[in-house]
């Protein structure tokens, strides 16, 4: 999936003319720290930060007479994976897109980058899913897969954590076609496979708004 999929157009930039007050209301009402500024071609100028406001004095002070940070922005046709990296990177829950020339086309939020990977790993689908760990030298894709499909599942989508400083080995989570992965799971841990976890649609279905930021960093992407 690419950023054109889930553009927004309906929220305007900020421009370098518009004053202090403006730039206050709007990260208000969009509840963020940072925002997008732009010139009158629509090429982008920078951002402007939360912080950077909060020190005017005069309210009636228009961007363009501040400090403005650097462009953190994605290009049309970047992927959603990467987009998610850069949007938690940054700590942003709004990016800018632009074309090659730096003009401003739209914004891709939070809410829309979950939807997306929501569609791209088949979250919406019922079924279930089973997360399995292991050591990263033991890990192979394609033996997964196989003792999966000799089971008649079929696999809708697979997320890979990798070892990090609170975890030494592998979380491979799979999404499945079935509503009751029992047999599958049996399958595994008859090829010496441990299951953390198995949980069906019905409770992912509940559990997935609030664990929405906990699912991107799980993803690891």
């Amino acid at each position: 999936m690419l950023v054109n999929e889930i553009l927004n157009t309906e929220i305007a930039p900020l421009k370098e003319s518009d004053p202090v007050s403006l730039a206050l209301a709007k990260l208000d009402l969009l509840h963020i720290n940072k925002f997008v500024v732009v010139d009158t071609d629509h090429k982008i100028k920078g951002m402007i930060s939360i912080e950077t406001l909060a020190e005017v004095v005069d309210e009636n002070t228009i961007l363009t007479d501040l400090p403005l940070e650097e462009i953190i922005s994605v290009p049309i046709t970047q992927h959603l994976f990467e987009t998610t990296r850069q949007m938690f990177a940054n700590e942003l829950y709004v990016l800018p897109v632009t074309d090659n020339e730096n003009n401003f086309l739209g914004l891709v939020r939070k809410r829309e980058v979950l939807n997306g990977l929501g569609d791209i790993f088949n979250l919406s689908s019922y079924g279930s899913v089973i997360t399995i760990e292991l050591a990263q030298i033991d890990y192979t894709l394609s033996e997964i897969v196989r003792i999966i499909e000799t089971e008649n599942a079929k696999i809708l989508g697979i997320a890979v954590q990798q070892p990090n400083d609170v975890l030494d080995s592998i979380r491979v989570s799979i999404k499945l076609n079935l509503e009751d992965s029992s047999v599958v799971s049996a399958a595994l841990r008859r090829f010496d496979y441990v299951i953390v976890s198995e949980e069906s649609s019905e409770n992912m279905e509940n559990n997935f708004s609030d664990r929405a930021d906990e699912l991107i960093r799980y993803l690891d992407i």
